[in-house]
C-alpha cells in the first residue's frame, strides 16, 4: 500500500528536516505507485515542442522508492489523429519511467541490489545537496564526468565532457549494444536545458530510443532503458518484453565514444556509407533515402543555421554547393544530437497541408495514382527500398522523371528461397544484398521503368537461405513493356499541369519531450 507520509521541510543543505502539515495518512490502499496525470496548458507546456512532463512526488521511507509521481500532458499539443495514436502512447510511457525512475532528480537515492545506497547519506538520510544543479548529488557510483577526444572541422581536436551513467548493468548492456569493451557507461543527454539535460539518454548515440530528450520517429524502449530501472534499485525487469534498438548497434568504440565527424571521415575513407548519419543538405530536389530501421523512406537534416554553430559542433570541412565561409553553420536538425546529421522521416505537403507522412507501412500513406512517381505501395507488408535511378514514367512518346527520388516503399514477403519484393503485379526474387531489381510495370496507362536495390534479406526475414544456398548475384528484372501498346488514358497537358501545380515539400517531424 502507498503511504501518505507527512510533509517535512528541510534547509537549504538538506540537513534539517522538520514535520509540517497534517500528520501520516492511510495512503491508497493495494497499491504501489500513484501516477497523478493533468491535462492543463502550464508556462511549461509554452515552450517550444514541449509534449508533456513528468516528476517523482514523493518516495517511501527505506529504499526511497518513488511512491507517488504526476505527468502533465500539453492540451495543444495532443493530436486526435489515429496515425498520431503510437506517438502519443510512446510519450506517455516516457513520462511514466521519468515519474518512476529515470530522473536527475533520483540518481542521489539509487541502491545497489542489497538495498544500500549508491550515494553516502547525512544523518538527515539525505545525500548532499548540489546547488548549481538545483538536485541532490550523485556519487561516481551512478554517474562519472568523462572527457573524450573530440574531432571538429579544419582537423582541430577538442575535449568534450559528458556525464556517463555507470551503474553494473547499465555499462553491461552499452558495451553489448555498442560492441565497445572499453566503454564506461551509457552518455546522457547535455543539451536541451533543465528538464531535458541529464534527465535522458543522449541522442547522438541512442536516437530512437524511447528514453532520449526527443521524438523524431520509430520510439523503441529498449534493454537499456530496462538496464537503468533495474539498477536503480527498486524494479525486476523482463527484458524478453525490450524492443530492438537499431540505431548504433555493433559499430563499435569509434561511433560511441568520438565526434560524428570522426565517424563521418573514416566511414568515407573505407568507401563505407556514414549511417546513421548523413551529409546531404535537404533541398530541392529531395535525395530520398531510407530511415535506419528501413521502414520509411527518409531524408538528411543537415541544415544551415542562421548563425555559426558553436566550435564543438562543427563538423564540415566541406559539402557540395557549399561556399566554405558558411561551413560552420551547417549541422543537424536536432540540436540535442550534438547537431549531428542523420536521416528522417518526414510528412509530404499539398498546398501547406498536410497530407501524409512517409511511413511505409501505414496503407493512408499510399500517395494518389497521379503523384505516384516511383510505383510504391504503403501497407503493413511494405519496407523502404533504394532506388539507383529515378523512375522514368512513359507514355509513348511522353516521358516524365520526378526530380525527388533515391528511396521508396514496397511490399515484400519472406520465403525458404529469401526476401521477395512487389512493384505492383510483378514479384522479385532478391537472392543478395545489393543486387539490383530492373522494374518495367503499367500503371493506370502509364509505363514505369526503374531499378531497385535488394536489402539483405535477413533485415526483415528470420528464415533465409544461407551462404552457400544463394543464387549467383545479378540483376533480376522483368519483361520490358511497350509504353506504345496501349492508348493515353488521361490528356498529357491534364497530367502536367498537376504536376506543376501540386509540389511536394517535405518537413521534419520534431517533438521535444522532458
Amino acid at each position: 500500500m502507498v503511504m501518505s507520509q507527512q510533509c517535512k521541510v528541510c534547509s537549504e543543505s538538506g540537513k534539517s528536516c522538520g514535520p509540517t502539515g497534517p500528520p501520516d495518512g492511510p495512503g491508497v490502499d493495494g497499491s504501489d505507485f500513484v501516477l497523478y496525470v493533468s491535462g492543463i496548458t502550464t508556462e511549461r507546456c509554452g515552450q517550444e515542442n514541449i509534449v508533456a512532463y513528468a516528476a517523482y512526488c514523493q518516495l517511501e521511507a527505506e529504499l526511497d522508492r518513488p511512491i507517488a509521481g504526476y505527468a502533465n500532458l500539453c492540451p495543444a499539443m495532443i493530436s486526435s489523429q489515429p496515425q498520431e495514436f503510437e506517438g502519443m502512447l510512446s510519450t506517455v510511457k516516457h513520462e511514466i519511467i521519468h515519474a518512476l525512475g529515470f530522473s536527475a532528480g533520483l540518481f542521489a537515492f539509487y541502491h545497489d541490489d542489497e538495498g544500500k545506497p549508491l550515494t553516502p547519506r547525512f544523518a538527515s538520510g539525505l545525500p548532499a545537496f548540489n546547488e548549481s544543479l538545483g538536485l541532490y548529488q550523485w556519487s561516481e557510483a551512478v554517474i562519472r564526468r568523462v572527457s573524450r577526444l573530440w574531432d571538429i572541422r579544419g582537423g582541430e581536436m577538442i575535449w568534450h565532457h559528458v556525464h556517463v551513467l555507470v551503474t553494473p548493468r547499465v555499462v553491461e548492456e552499452a558495451r553489448r549494444h555498442f560492441n565497445c569493451p572499453i566503454l564506461e557507461g551509457m552518455e546522457l543527454e547535455n543539451q536541451g536545458g533543465t528538464g531535458t539535460e541529464l534527465n535522458h539518454w543522449e541522442k547522438r548515440l541512442l536516437e530512437n530510443e524511447a528514453m532520449t530528450g526527443s521524438h523524431t520517429q520509430n520510439r523503441v524502449f529498449s534493454r537499456l532503458t530496462l538496464a537503468i530501472m533495474e539498477d536503480s534499485g527498486w524494479y525486476r525487469a523482463n527484458y524478453s518484453l525490450a524492443q530492438r534498438l537499431d540505431w548504433g548497434r555493433g559499430l563499435g568504440c569509434d561511433f560511441v565514444m568520438k565526434s560524428c565527424k570522426f565517424w563521418m571521415d573514416r566511414q568515407r575513407q573505407r568507401r563505407h556509407p556514414v549511417t546513421p548519419f548523413c551529409d546531404t543538405v535537404r533541398a530541392s530536389p529531395l535525395q530520398l533515402t531510407c530511415r535506419q530501421d528501413q521502414l520509411a523512406v527518409a531524408v538528411c537534416n543537415l541544415q544551415k543555421y542562421p548563425q555559426q554553430l558553436p566550435l564543438e559542433y562543427q563538423y564540415f570541412d566541406r559539402i557540395p554547393d557549399v561556399a566554405a565561409d558558411q561551413l560552420s553553420s551547417f549541422g543537424g536538425a536536432v540540436e540535442i544530437a550534438d547537431f549531428c546529421p542523420f536521416s528522417q522521416d518526414f510528412s509530404w505537403h499539398l498546398s501547406g497541408e498536410y497530407q501524409r507522412n512517409s511511413y511505409c507501412r501505414v496503407s493512408e500513406n499510399q500517395p494518389d495514382w497521379w503523384r505516384n512517381y516511383g510505383a510504391e505501395q504503403y501497407g503493413p507488408d511494405s519496407v523502404c527500398l533504394y532506388q539507383k535511378s529515378a523512375f522514368v514514367m512513359e507514355q509513348c512518346t511522353r516521358k516524365m522523371t520526378y526530380p525527388d527520388w533515391g528511396s521508396g516503399c514496397y511490399k515484400v514477403s519472406c520465403s525458404s528461397q529469401g526476401l521477395t519484393v512487389y512493384v505492383q503485379d510483378s514479384s522479385f526474387l532478391c537472392s543478395r544484398k545489393g543486387q539490383l531489381l530492373s522494374v518495367s510495370v503499367r500503371v493506370n496507362d502509364w509505363v514505369y521503368n526503374g531499378v531497385l536495390v535488394c536489402p539483405a534479406c535477413t533485415d526483415f526475414c528470420d528464415d533465409c537461405p544461407l551462404p552457400h544456398q544463394l543464387l549467383p548475384i545479378n540483376t533480376s528484372r522483368s519483361n520490358p513493356i511497350d509504353p506504345c501498346s496501349s492508348s493515353p488514358g488521361l490528356a498529357i497537358t491534364l497530367w502536367l499541369l498537376l504536376l506543376n501545380m501540386l509540389p511536394l515539400v517535405a518537413g521534419l517531424l520534431i517533438c521535444h519531450c522532458s
